[in-house]
């Protein structure tokens, strides 16, 4: 097992270092333009100049903290809900109609609507935040309160297990790897949520910045943030699937 991981880690590493020489390699080449590509060592060196100028923490520190009250919220809430809806099937027909048009609405459309009732603060991309990540997390929960083995349930009420019991000690256990996959799915749409928020109703974060220089069509600052951003939606669902395999051994 340790070796498997060993040899997933150096192919990826191998991967990625091939990747960025291609990269940097191309537009020397004039394979391709580098107007629009750039290259990783001008990449590098723009990040230099970012971190000297002191915006970085201060917009990483703002997207972090709408990304984690909006997830925080979702984490609280999502949870709880998708159990109680797999575990009740009048209740999930009830709520399931408008739950999932609102799961099958583009975050982006429902923008205007947050920005409408909460105002351009940090209250609307909070909002967007919870709505991409919650809905992810209530149908897996949901699913796996579902998917349950019935034979398990029915072997704990021959032993008289109250329904309290059978929930705790039979439905909860067993509906965990799902649970954990809805998280999963959550962090990435919540990452999504906070970066397409500020890039259209805020005037800090990470989003606020991609959208800046992308409009100034300055390559070298844009890929910067857009790297940024997908090395830490990576390093978050890594995190999450780390956890979601050892819950599952």
């Amino acid at each position: 097992m340790e070796r498997t991981v060993g040899n997933r880690a150096v192919i990826a590493a191998v991967a990625v270092a091939a990747g960025l020489a291609v990269w940097e390699v191309a537009p020397r080449l004039g394979l391709v333009d580098p107007m629009f590509t750039s290259r990783p060592s001008l990449v590098l060196a723009a990040s230099v100049e970012i971190l000297k100028s002191g915006t970085l923490l201060r917009d990483s520190m703002v997207s972090l903290s709408e990304f984690a009250a909006g997830f925080a919220l979702a984490l609280i809430i999502g949870v709880p809900i998708g159990l109680l809806l797999g575990s009740f099937t009048t209740l999930r027909y009830l709520v399931d109609p408008p739950m999932m048009a609102i799961y099958a609405t583009p975050q982006l459309a429902l923008l205007p609507v947050f920005v409408l009732w909460l105002g351009v603060g940090a209250a609307s991309k909070v909002a967007v935040v919870f709505l991409g990540a919650v809905l992810p997390i209530i149908v897996n929960t949901m699913a796996g309160v579902r998917d349950v083995d019935r034979t398990l349930v029915l072997a704990a009420r021959s032993f008289g297990a109250t329904r309290r019991d059978q929930f705790f000690k039979v439905i909860l256990p067993a509906s965990r790897s799902a649970v954990m996959i809805g998280v999963r799915l959550g962090l990435s749409r919540a990452v999504l949520g906070v970066i397409v928020a500020e890039m259209y109703v805020s005037h800090a974060g990470i989003g606020f910045q991609i959208m800046r220089h992308g409009s100034a069509f300055k390559v070298n600052e844009l890929l910067f943030y857009v790297l940024l951003v997908s090395f830490f939606g990576l390093a978050a669902t890594t995190l999450a699937r780390k956890i979601e395999e050892r819950i599952a051994r």
